[in-house]
Protein backbone atom coordinates (compact mmCIF):
# COMPACT_ATOMS: atom_id res chain seq x y z
CA UNK A 1 0.00 0.00 0.00
CA UNK A 2 1.13 3.56 -0.70
CA UNK A 3 0.06 6.99 0.54
CA UNK A 4 -2.37 7.56 -2.35
CA UNK A 5 -4.13 4.26 -1.63
CA UNK A 6 -4.33 5.32 2.01
CA UNK A 7 -6.01 8.58 0.95
CA UNK A 8 -8.48 6.55 -1.08
CA UNK A 9 -9.23 4.05 1.67
CA UNK A 10 -9.55 6.77 4.32
CA UNK A 11 -12.36 8.34 2.29
CA UNK A 12 -11.09 11.90 2.58
CA UNK A 13 -11.70 12.85 -1.04
CA UNK A 14 -13.99 15.82 -1.64
CA UNK A 15 -14.64 18.07 -4.62
CA UNK A 16 -12.75 21.35 -4.97
CA UNK A 17 -10.33 20.48 -2.20
CA UNK A 18 -7.73 23.21 -1.70
CA UNK A 19 -5.96 21.85 1.39
CA UNK A 20 -5.81 18.96 3.85
CA UNK A 21 -6.94 19.49 7.43
CA UNK A 22 -6.15 18.14 10.89
CA UNK A 23 -9.35 16.12 10.60
CA UNK A 24 -7.99 14.51 7.44
CA UNK A 25 -4.83 13.53 9.30
CA UNK A 26 -6.89 11.89 12.02
CA UNK A 27 -8.87 9.94 9.44
CA UNK A 28 -5.59 8.79 7.92
CA UNK A 29 -4.29 7.53 11.26
CA UNK A 30 -7.52 5.67 12.02
CA UNK A 31 -7.58 4.09 8.57
CA UNK A 32 -3.94 3.12 8.92
CA UNK A 33 -4.67 1.25 12.15
CA UNK A 34 -7.49 -0.60 10.41
CA UNK A 35 -5.21 -1.51 7.51
CA UNK A 36 -2.40 -2.61 9.82
CA UNK A 37 -4.75 -4.86 11.81
CA UNK A 38 -5.46 -6.68 8.55
CA UNK A 39 -1.90 -6.59 7.27
CA UNK A 40 0.80 -6.69 9.98
CA UNK A 41 3.53 -6.32 7.33
CA UNK A 42 2.31 -2.86 6.33
CA UNK A 43 5.01 -0.18 6.31
CA UNK A 44 4.84 1.32 9.84
CA UNK A 45 5.79 4.75 8.46
CA UNK A 46 2.98 4.89 5.91
CA UNK A 47 0.61 7.14 7.89
CA UNK A 48 3.44 9.42 9.04
CA UNK A 49 4.67 9.74 5.46
CA UNK A 50 1.23 10.82 4.27
CA UNK A 51 0.84 13.36 7.05
CA UNK A 52 4.32 14.68 6.23
CA UNK A 53 3.16 15.04 2.64
CA UNK A 54 0.06 16.94 3.83
CA UNK A 55 2.17 19.35 5.87
CA UNK A 56 5.33 19.80 3.81
CA UNK A 57 4.24 19.08 0.23
CA UNK A 58 0.60 20.24 0.10
CA UNK A 59 0.72 21.34 -3.54
CA UNK A 60 2.29 18.11 -4.75
CA UNK A 61 -0.18 15.85 -2.93
CA UNK A 62 -3.10 18.01 -4.09
CA UNK A 63 -1.84 17.90 -7.66
CA UNK A 64 -1.75 14.10 -7.62
CA UNK A 65 -5.12 13.89 -5.86
CA UNK A 66 -6.72 16.08 -8.53
CA UNK A 67 -4.95 14.46 -11.48
CA UNK A 68 -7.01 11.61 -12.93
CA UNK A 69 -4.06 9.80 -14.50
CA UNK A 70 -1.77 9.91 -11.48
CA UNK A 71 -4.47 9.31 -8.89
CA UNK A 72 -5.93 6.31 -10.70
CA UNK A 73 -2.44 4.95 -11.31
CA UNK A 74 -1.32 5.04 -7.69
CA UNK A 75 -4.72 4.38 -6.09
CA UNK A 76 -5.29 1.46 -8.49
CA UNK A 77 -8.66 2.84 -9.50
CA UNK A 78 -10.35 3.73 -12.76
CA UNK A 79 -12.39 6.79 -11.92
CA UNK A 80 -13.84 8.78 -14.81
CA UNK A 81 -12.91 12.35 -15.66
CA UNK A 82 -16.03 13.60 -13.89
CA UNK A 83 -14.50 12.52 -10.58
CA UNK A 84 -11.67 15.02 -11.05
CA UNK A 85 -13.56 18.13 -12.15
CA UNK A 86 -12.44 20.89 -9.79
CA UNK A 87 -12.54 24.66 -9.54
CA UNK A 88 -9.24 24.63 -7.67
CA UNK A 89 -6.31 24.39 -10.04
CA UNK A 90 -2.95 23.45 -8.54
CA UNK A 91 0.15 24.52 -10.43
CA UNK A 92 3.27 22.54 -9.56
CA UNK A 93 6.63 22.35 -11.28
CA UNK A 94 7.03 19.03 -13.08
CA UNK A 95 10.39 18.42 -11.42
CA UNK A 96 8.77 18.84 -8.01
CA UNK A 97 6.23 16.16 -8.87
CA UNK A 98 9.03 13.84 -9.96
CA UNK A 99 10.89 14.51 -6.73
CA UNK A 100 7.75 13.89 -4.67
CA UNK A 101 7.05 10.59 -6.44
CA UNK A 102 10.67 9.59 -6.00
CA UNK A 103 10.49 10.22 -2.26
CA UNK A 104 7.06 8.83 -1.38
CA UNK A 105 5.94 6.49 -4.16
CA UNK A 106 8.99 5.02 -5.89
CA UNK A 107 8.81 1.72 -3.97
CA UNK A 108 5.46 0.98 -5.57
CA UNK A 109 6.50 1.78 -9.11
CA UNK A 110 8.21 -1.56 -9.69
CA UNK A 111 5.00 -3.39 -8.86
CA UNK A 112 2.94 -1.04 -11.02
CA UNK A 113 5.35 -1.44 -13.93
CA UNK A 114 5.25 -5.22 -13.69
CA UNK A 115 1.45 -5.32 -13.51
CA UNK A 116 0.88 -2.97 -16.43
CA UNK A 117 3.50 -4.61 -18.62
CA UNK A 118 2.19 -8.10 -17.84
CA UNK A 119 -1.33 -6.93 -18.77
CA UNK A 120 -0.04 -5.09 -21.88
CA UNK A 121 -1.46 -1.81 -20.56
CA UNK A 122 1.13 0.39 -22.23
CA UNK A 123 -1.17 3.42 -22.50
CA UNK A 124 -1.24 3.73 -18.70
CA UNK A 125 2.56 3.82 -18.63
CA UNK A 126 2.66 6.39 -21.42
CA UNK A 127 0.27 8.61 -19.49
CA UNK A 128 2.37 8.72 -16.32
CA UNK A 129 5.82 8.63 -17.92
CA UNK A 130 6.35 12.40 -17.91
CA UNK A 131 5.97 12.53 -14.12
CA UNK A 132 8.40 9.74 -13.27
CA UNK A 133 11.87 10.37 -11.82
CA UNK A 134 14.84 9.33 -13.95
CA UNK A 135 15.75 6.23 -11.95
CA UNK A 136 12.19 4.95 -12.40
CA UNK A 137 12.35 5.68 -16.13
CA UNK A 138 15.59 3.71 -16.35
CA UNK A 139 13.89 0.82 -14.61
CA UNK A 140 10.90 1.02 -16.95
CA UNK A 141 13.23 1.08 -19.95
CA UNK A 142 14.84 -2.15 -18.80
CA UNK A 143 11.49 -3.85 -18.31
CA UNK A 144 10.28 -2.83 -21.77
CA UNK A 145 13.51 -4.10 -23.30
CA UNK A 146 12.95 -7.40 -21.50
CA UNK A 147 9.53 -7.55 -23.15
CA UNK A 148 11.30 -7.42 -26.52
CA UNK A 149 13.67 -10.17 -25.38
CA UNK A 150 10.65 -12.33 -24.63
CA UNK A 151 9.47 -12.06 -28.25
CA UNK A 152 12.91 -12.75 -29.70
CA UNK A 153 13.31 -15.78 -27.43
CA UNK A 154 9.88 -17.03 -28.46
CA UNK A 155 11.02 -17.07 -32.09
CA UNK A 156 14.30 -18.76 -31.15
CA UNK A 157 12.47 -21.50 -29.24
CA UNK A 158 9.81 -22.05 -31.90
CA UNK A 159 10.67 -20.33 -35.22
CA UNK A 160 7.35 -21.24 -36.83
CA UNK A 161 5.36 -20.01 -33.82
CA UNK A 162 3.20 -23.10 -34.25
CA UNK A 163 2.20 -22.61 -30.62
CA UNK A 164 2.30 -19.79 -28.11
CA UNK A 165 1.71 -16.94 -30.56
CA UNK A 166 -1.01 -15.58 -28.29
CA UNK A 167 1.64 -14.69 -25.70
CA UNK A 168 3.14 -12.07 -28.03
CA UNK A 169 -0.15 -10.47 -29.02
CA UNK A 170 1.19 -7.11 -27.83
CA UNK A 171 3.50 -6.78 -30.85
CA UNK A 172 0.35 -5.71 -32.71
CA UNK A 173 -0.27 -2.81 -30.28
CA UNK A 174 0.60 0.72 -31.34
CA UNK A 175 1.00 1.84 -27.72
CA UNK A 176 3.81 -0.67 -27.20
CA UNK A 177 5.96 0.86 -29.93
CA UNK A 178 5.08 4.42 -28.91
CA UNK A 179 6.28 3.68 -25.39
CA UNK A 180 9.35 1.88 -26.70
CA UNK A 181 10.28 4.96 -28.75
CA UNK A 182 10.91 6.87 -25.53
CA UNK A 183 13.65 4.36 -24.76
CA UNK A 184 15.03 3.82 -28.23
CA UNK A 185 18.55 2.50 -28.53
CA UNK A 186 20.77 0.63 -30.95
CA UNK A 187 20.11 -2.52 -28.92
CA UNK A 188 16.34 -2.11 -29.16
CA UNK A 189 16.67 -1.38 -32.88
CA UNK A 190 18.44 -4.72 -33.25
CA UNK A 191 15.62 -6.53 -31.44
CA UNK A 192 12.93 -4.81 -33.50
CA UNK A 193 14.74 -5.73 -36.70
CA UNK A 194 14.95 -9.36 -35.56
CA UNK A 195 11.23 -9.49 -34.75
CA UNK A 196 10.30 -7.88 -38.06
CA UNK A 197 12.55 -10.21 -40.06
CA UNK A 198 11.33 -13.35 -38.34
CA UNK A 199 7.64 -12.48 -38.60
CA UNK A 200 7.91 -11.56 -42.28
CA UNK A 201 10.04 -14.61 -43.11
CA UNK A 202 8.91 -17.92 -44.58
CA UNK A 203 9.58 -20.03 -41.49
CA UNK A 204 6.67 -18.60 -39.50
CA UNK A 205 3.47 -20.55 -40.07
CA UNK A 206 1.21 -18.97 -42.67
CA UNK A 207 -1.67 -18.68 -40.23
CA UNK A 208 0.40 -16.74 -37.70
CA UNK A 209 1.93 -14.53 -40.38
CA UNK A 210 -1.49 -13.72 -41.81
CA UNK A 211 -2.79 -12.82 -38.36
CA UNK A 212 0.20 -10.86 -37.10
CA UNK A 213 2.23 -9.33 -39.91
CA UNK A 214 0.01 -6.51 -41.16
CA UNK A 215 -1.17 -5.23 -37.77
CA UNK A 216 2.36 -5.59 -36.41
CA UNK A 217 3.91 -3.54 -39.21
CA UNK A 218 1.10 -0.96 -39.07
CA UNK A 219 1.83 -0.46 -35.37
CA UNK A 220 5.60 -0.86 -35.61
CA UNK A 221 5.91 2.35 -37.65
CA UNK A 222 5.24 4.15 -34.36
CA UNK A 223 8.66 3.06 -33.14
CA UNK A 224 11.25 5.71 -34.00
CA UNK A 225 14.53 3.83 -34.39
CA UNK A 226 17.99 5.31 -34.40
CA UNK A 227 18.75 3.22 -37.49
CA UNK A 228 17.37 5.10 -40.51
CA UNK A 229 17.50 1.99 -42.68
CA UNK A 230 15.30 0.09 -40.23
CA UNK A 231 12.83 2.97 -40.16
CA UNK A 232 12.72 3.07 -43.95
CA UNK A 233 12.21 -0.70 -44.18
CA UNK A 234 9.23 -0.68 -41.84
CA UNK A 235 7.74 2.45 -43.41
CA UNK A 236 8.05 1.00 -46.92
CA UNK A 237 6.28 -2.16 -45.82
CA UNK A 238 3.51 -0.10 -44.22
CA UNK A 239 3.13 1.88 -47.45
CA UNK A 240 2.75 -1.36 -49.41
CA UNK A 241 0.07 -2.54 -47.00
CA UNK A 242 -1.81 0.75 -47.39
CA UNK A 243 -1.49 0.67 -51.18
CA UNK A 244 -2.84 -2.89 -51.32
CA UNK A 245 -5.80 -1.90 -49.16
CA UNK A 246 -6.49 1.09 -51.41
CA UNK A 247 -6.46 -1.15 -54.50
CA UNK A 248 -8.75 -3.63 -52.79
CA UNK A 249 -11.14 -0.85 -51.82
CA UNK A 250 -11.12 0.61 -55.34
CA UNK A 251 -11.73 -2.80 -56.86
CA UNK A 252 -14.55 -3.49 -54.43
CA UNK A 253 -16.15 -0.12 -55.15
CA UNK A 254 -15.87 -0.66 -58.88
CA UNK A 255 -17.33 -4.15 -58.61
CA UNK A 256 -20.12 -2.84 -56.45
CA UNK A 257 -20.92 -0.20 -59.05
CA UNK A 258 -21.21 -2.80 -61.82
CA UNK A 259 -23.50 -4.91 -59.69
CA UNK A 260 -25.79 -1.96 -59.04
CA UNK A 261 -25.89 -1.11 -62.76
CA UNK A 262 -26.69 -4.71 -63.62
CA UNK A 263 -29.64 -4.64 -61.22
CA UNK A 264 -30.95 -1.44 -62.83
CA UNK A 265 -30.72 -2.96 -66.32
CA UNK A 266 -32.43 -6.15 -65.17
CA UNK A 267 -35.29 -4.21 -63.62
CA UNK A 268 -35.68 -2.18 -66.81
CA UNK A 269 -35.87 -5.37 -68.91
CA UNK A 270 -38.52 -6.83 -66.59
CA UNK A 271 -40.51 -3.61 -66.75
CA UNK A 272 -40.42 -3.60 -70.57
CA UNK A 273 -41.49 -7.25 -70.61
CA UNK A 274 -44.52 -6.46 -68.47
CA UNK A 275 -45.45 -3.53 -70.70
CA UNK A 276 -45.12 -5.79 -73.77
CA UNK A 277 -47.54 -8.31 -72.27
CA UNK A 278 -49.96 -5.54 -71.48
Amino acid sequence: MNIIELIENAGIYKENRSAFSTEDSEKVRKQFEIERSQNPNLDPNLADNLITAFNEFPKEILFISNNRILYNFFARKNYSRNRFITDYSVSVNEENIKSFIGRFLSKDLDTFFDQNIAQNRFDDLLNVKEYLPQNSLDNLSQKISTKLDFVVNKFDENPSLSSGAETIEFIKYRSFYTLLSHFRSAENDKKIRAIYSKMSGSIVSAGVRNEFLEPMVSSMVNYKPIDYELSNTIRSHKDRIDAAKDREYSSSSSSGGMSTWSIVVLRLILLLARLGRA
